[in-house]
């Protein structure tokens, strides 16, 4: 067996509650396990390099790999099945294509042939071999830990599946698998109480599984085999089961949710989303509008509102308010309210907003919620909410609609809403209209999936579409596409009758 030797990139998001500690210990077990004699962690690329060189100069330098600590469970067959690739073609660089995200090298060089890794290996002149995989189009998961939930869940696997550090990927996703290590995936790393649904809770109608087959963008490590979500097959409606028992779902609502939701870089509200357009009703409004943003996160929406409406009392709402003195300063004003168990108000409200928010809450408590939102609006005021819209292609690519559990319970269509709010003696059901958080970054969701879709006919899928949308400048494709009622989301508007 020839000599192999590990470079690994550190990374700062590691530091996360001292979590490089416990995954940078992991991977140097992992690596040793493979048969690795040496692993070196740098901090950037040309500690890389560095590293790279003084290693070739070893003798019997044998075969370097270039890893990252994010893809701590590199596939050891994987790396194999490079080194075989250089040997039989004599290569000097090899690339990998077709990996679960996760297990992954970078590269593997020969040091016999690679003195010193060059910045772009693109014009260097050396040989570069590429090796097809196939782990991601049999299991399709996600196993980096570039969100935090995943790293919570990659923390609580290396503490529940023993010898996790030697099991080949195959192994380790039959570990997924195994019912208590499912229940806990489920709950995302919690030890909490889970909902299974025995048929549709909405019409009672049987439910179909669906399975995820997209490399699950947020939870990743969920066993594609075992479906999350089930489509009712007489009324439509999409259902999370198992899913968080609702008087334990504020503990996956975590610090490591928190830090996601803080790194995040998505602000969807701008004078060009379809969120931002009350064009349709906004001259039925008071001058000095009472405005209300349900479930507003850090506050986004609410300021940019402010900002367009200065007249406007603006009130920014959420179970907890995550950050509010920069709220505070611009005039908005903030409540910390649990809007499924107290009330938010007495006609109080000419507009009420709630982006992404219904899909959160249990079936069961809809109406209440519904409810509890008629009785905050002023006769004739609007409430305005968007959700995923199963109904929608867009929706179903990319197993988007899949994409929050177990924040998501339920997955609606616009069909399912409208049929919903028909005959209604409350509410005036209005032209809905499409959004879409996969469009606002449509460059950056197909680049993702030219890394990580299961196949390569969908890579290069991808990869045709990341061109056309990189394109779309001017976003004439995206519009288009809205105005066809293609978007990942529906946005709701329902009037209060007087």
């Amino acid at each position: 067996m020839p000599t192999l030797r590990a470079v690994v990139f550190r990374h700062p998001r590691l530091q996360f509650k001292d979590a490089n500690v416990a995954v940078e210990a992991f991977v140097t077990r992992r690596l040793k396990a493979a048969g690795f004699s040496e692993v070196r962690f740098v901090e950037d690329r040309q500690a890389a390099s560095d590293a790279v060189e003084a290693m070739a100069r070893q003798s019997n330098a044998g075969y370097i790999a270039l890893a990252d600590v994010m893809n701590p469970l590199i596939d050891a067959e994987l790396v194999g099945a490079m080194v075989e690739c250089l040997q039989r073609n004599e290569g000097d660089v090899c690339l990998p294509d077709g990996a679960i995200p996760g297990t992954q090298v970078e590269l593997v060089v020969d040091a016999a042939r690679v003195k010193r890794l060059p910045a772009e290996l693109d014009g260097s002149g050396l040989r570069v071999l590429r090796t097809r995989w196939s782990s991601q189009e049999r299991h399709n998961n996600q196993f980096n830990l570039y969100k935090y939930k995943r790293l919570k869940m990659f923390l609580q696997l290396v503490r529940r599946l023993e010898g996790m550090h030697a099991m080949t990927i195959d192994e380790f996703v039959a570990g997924l698998e195994r019912d208590d290590i499912f229940a806990m995936l489920a709950a995302f790393g919690e030890e909490a109480r889970l909902v299974w649904h025995d048929a549709c809770p909405h019409c009672r109608g049987r439910l179909a599984p669906l399975p995820m087959k997209m490399s699950q963008p947020l939870c990743g490590y969920m066993p594609s085999n075992r479906a999350l979500y089930h489509e009712c097959e007489r009324c439509t409606l999409v259902v999370a089961s198992p899913v968080v028992h609702e008087d334990d779902v504020a503990r996956v609502y975590d610090e490591f949710d928190k830090q996601d939701f803080v790194a995040s870089l998505n602000n969807p509200y701008d004078g060009e989303s379809p969120r931002c357009d009350f064009s349709a009703f906004e001259n039925e409004l008071p001058r000095a509008a009472r405005m209300m943003d349900l479930g507003g996160g850090i506050g986004r929406f609410s300021q940019f509102v402010k900002a367009r409406h200065p007249a406007w009392s603006v009130t920014h709402a959420d179970f907890a308010i995550k950050r509010n003195e920069h709220l505070i300063e611009q005039g908005i004003e903030t409540r910390a309210i649990d809007f499924l168990q107290e009330p938010i108000g007495k006609a109080r409200y000419d507009l009420i907003t709630a982006w992404e928010v219904v899909e959160h809450v249990p079936y069961g408590r809809i109406a209440g919620f519904l409810d509890n939102v008629y009785d905050a609006l002023a006769p004739g005021g609007y409430f305005v909410f968007s959700t995923p819209n199963f109904d929608s292609p867009l929706c179903k690519s990319f197993d988007f609609y899949a994409i929050c559990p177990p924040f998501h319970y339920l997955v609606f269509g616009e069909r399912w809403l409208r049929e919903y709010f028909a005959g209604s003696d409350r509410w005036r059901y209005c032209d809905p209209r499409a959004c879409s958080d996969f469009l606002d970054d449509a460059v950056m969701w197909f680049n993702y999936g030219m890394k990580t879709s299961p196949s390569l006919q969908l890579r290069g899928m991808s990869s045709v579409l990341e061109n056309i949308f990189r394109l779309d400048s001017s976003k004439a494709l995206r519009r288009g596409l809205l105005q066809q009622g293609i978007g990942t989301e529906v946005i709701v508007t329902l009037q209060k009758r007087r």
